[in-house]
C-alpha cells in the first residue's frame, strides 16, 4: 500500500474543508480554527457553516453542510457534544467520510457521554465514516499549510518529523514546536473513536516525507500484535520515539477521566514489546522532544568516544558523570589534536583535555577570540572523537566577539555551526537560560544544530542516538 491509499492521507490533504462553528467572534475559541486556515494560505477550498452569518473572515458561509453547492472532503466540527451527531448525519446525507470532532463530552463525559459516544461509534462503523477525535485538534500538515488548532500560528517550520499524539498537552506548546523542530505533520487522536495509534504508525510508515517518527499513547486501543508488527518494522527504517504515559494506577485513572478509556495494558509487557524493536523510548515530555529534537538535527555517531566543552570546570564534572553513566567513553585527542588544542591552554596547565574548560580558558585569548574558537574546533573534528557536546558561551561574551547592531551577532552564530562536522554527532546546552540566550537557541537551530537546556539533557539525547546506531550495524 502507498500512502495516498490510506485513508489518513484524506485527512491530510483534503481538497476542500468545512469548519462546523465557524464564527467572527474574536472572543469565540473556534475563531483560531478558521483564522489559522486563512492566515496560513490553505491551497483549498474553506466552508464556514454558521446558520447566523453571510460571510466569515472574507469567506462566505453556509447556514449548514447540506447548503454547500460543491463536495466536501473533511469536516472538522466544534459544536457541543449533544449537536455532534446531527452534524455526522449531515456529514453522511451529502457523501462526506472524514471528520475531525473537537468537542469534548462524549466517552470521558460520563454515562450520558458515553451512551453518546457509543451511539455515534456504532452509526460512524454502519456508514463507513471515519473520525479523528472526539476530544481532539489537528490535522496539521505543514507542506499544504494546513493547520487544525487552537493556536494561532503564524507560521509552519516544515521538516521530517511527524508526531501523534492521544492527548492535547502538544497545543499549547505548538508555538515553541514550530520554533525548535521542523515539522512534516502532526495527529492527535484524541479518545481513538475509530481512528488509533494503529492506524497513525501504518500511515506515518508509509508517508514517504516522514522520516521521523514520535508518538504519545496512553492507551492501546487498536490490535497490540498489529502495532508491534508495525513498529518493528518501521523502527528500522525511520527512528521511532515512544512515550507511554499512563503507567501508574494513578495516571491510568487521570487518562481516564479526559478520555474515558482505562489503560489496561501490562507496562511490563508494553516495555519488553519495545526492547524488541527499534523503538526509542522515552520515559517523560522532556525526553520526547529532546530525542525528536537529536534525531532530526544529528547524524548517527560511529562510536561512543565523547568530547565535552564546558565553560565551567564544575559543569564538565557533571557532564563527564553524565557521559559515563549513559554509555560513553570519554575520548583522547589524537597527538595532533592534542597538540592544536594545547596552543589554546594555559602553559602551565597540563590536564587532560577532555573535559576541555573552555571558560577557563578564553579569558587568556580576549585579543583574539575568533582564532580561539577555531583552534577549539579542532575537538570536535579529531580522528579520535565521535561526538561532541559543548556549552554555549555566556551571552556577555558575544559583544567580545563581534560587535551587535541587530542583537543578534552572525559571528557568533558561525562559529557555533563551524564545530557541527559531518558524520559526528555535536551538540550544545544552555549557559544562562535568558530571554537572549533564547533568541540564540533559536538561531542556531535554524542552522539544525540541537541546543538542550542542560548538558545531561544533551548527553541523554545523544546516547538515545547511539543506541540506535549500534541496532543497524
Amino acid at each position: 500500500m502507498k500512502a495516498s491509499d490510506h485513508f489518513l492521507n484524506r485527512f491530510f490533504y483534503p481538497e476542500s474543508i468545512a469548519i462546523v462553528g465557524a464564527t467572527n467572534n474574536p472572543a469565540n475559541l473556534n475563531t483560531p480554527l478558521m483564522k489559522n486556515l486563512v492566515r496560513l494560505g490553505f491551497g483549498g477550498k474553506v466552508y464556514p457553516i454558521n446558520p447566523k452569518e453571510n460571510e466569515i473572515m472574507g469567506l462566505k458561509a453556509f447556514p449548514n453542510l447540506q447548503s454547500v453547492p460543491n463536495q466536501v472532503d473533511l469536516v472538522v466540527t466544534a459544536v457541543p457534544a449533544t449537536r455532534t451527531q446531527e452534524i455526522i448525519k449531515g456529514c453522511d446525507e451529502i457523501g462526506v467520510r472524514n471528520i475531525v470532532i473537537i468537542s469534548g463530552g462524549f466517552s470521558e463525559g460520563g454515562s450520558d457521554g458515553q451512551k453518546l459516544h457509543q451511539d455515534l461509534q456504532s452509526f460512524l462503523k454502519e456508514k463507513g465514516i471515519r473520525a479523528l477525535g472526539p476530544n481532539t485538534l489537528s490535522p496539521i500538515n505543514t507542506s499544504e499549510n494546513l493547520a487544525i488548532s487552537y493556536h494561532a500560528l503564524k507560521n509552519l517550520r516544515k521538516g521530517n518529523l511527524s508526531l501523534a499524539f492521544q492527548s492535547g498537552f502538544y497545543e499549547p506548546k505548538l508555538s515553541w514546536i514550530f520554533s525548535h523542530l521542523g515539522i512534516n505533520k502532526i495527529l492527535d487522536m484524541g479518545n481513538k473513536m475509530n481512528i488509533n495509534e494503529v492506524d497513525a504508525l501504518e500511515y506515518f510508515a508509509l508517508d514517504t516525507s516522514t522520516e521521523i517518527i514520535a508518538m504519545h499513547i496512553e492507551s492501546l486501543h487498536g490490535n497490540g500484535r498489529d502495532f508491534f508488527n508495525i513498529l518493528k518494522q518501521v523502527s528500522m527504517e525511520k527512528p521511532t520515539i515512544i512515550l507511554k504515559s499512563g503507567r501508574t494506577q494513578s495516571g491510568s485513572r487521570a487518562a481516564s477521566s479526559h478520555t474515558g478509556s482505562l489503560a489496561g495494558e501490562n507496562n511490563l509487557i508494553f516495555d519488553s514489546m519495545l526492547r524488541q524493536t527499534a523503538a526509542i523510548q522515552a520515559h517523560n515530555i522532556e525526553e520526547f522532544f529532546d530525542f525528536a529534537k537529536v534525531f532530526q538535527y544529528a547524524e548517527l555517531p560511529k562510536g561512543n568516544r565523547m568530547a565535552l566543552i564546558p565553560y565551567s570546570g564544575g559543569e564538565g564534572v557533571m557532564a563527564t558523570d553524565a557521559c559515563e553513566i549513559n554509555g560513553f567513553k570519554m575520548a583522547t585527542l589524537s597527538k595532533q589534536g592534542e597538540e592544536q588544542v594545547r596552543k589554546i591552554a594555559p602553559p602551565w596547565d597540563g590536564s587532560s583535555l577532555n573535559p576541555f574548560d573552555a571558560g577557563f580558558c578564553f579569558q587568556f585569548f580576549f585579543s583574539d577570540l575568533s582564532s580561539f574558537f577555531k583552534t577549539l574546533a579542532v575537538i570536535p573534528k579529531d580522528e579520535n572523537v565521535d561526538c561532541a557536546v559543548m556549552q554555549l558561551p555566556p551571552p556577555w561574551l558575544y559583544n567580545s566577539v563581534t560587535p551587535i547592531t541587530d542583537g543578534l551577532g552572525d559571528e557568533y552564530i558561525d562559529m557555533m555551526v563551524a564545530m557541527n562536522n559531518p558524520g559526528k554527532p555535536f551538540a550544545l546546552w544552555c549557559t544562562t537560560m535568558d530571554a537572549r540566550e533564547m533568541e540564540f537557541v533559536q538561531r542556531i537551530e535554524a542552522r539544525n544544530i540541537p541546543v538542550f537546556p542542560s548538558s545531561i539533557r544533551a548527553i541523554k539525547s545523544l546516547a538515545a542516538l547511539y543506541r540506535y546506531s549500534m541496532r543497524h550495524k
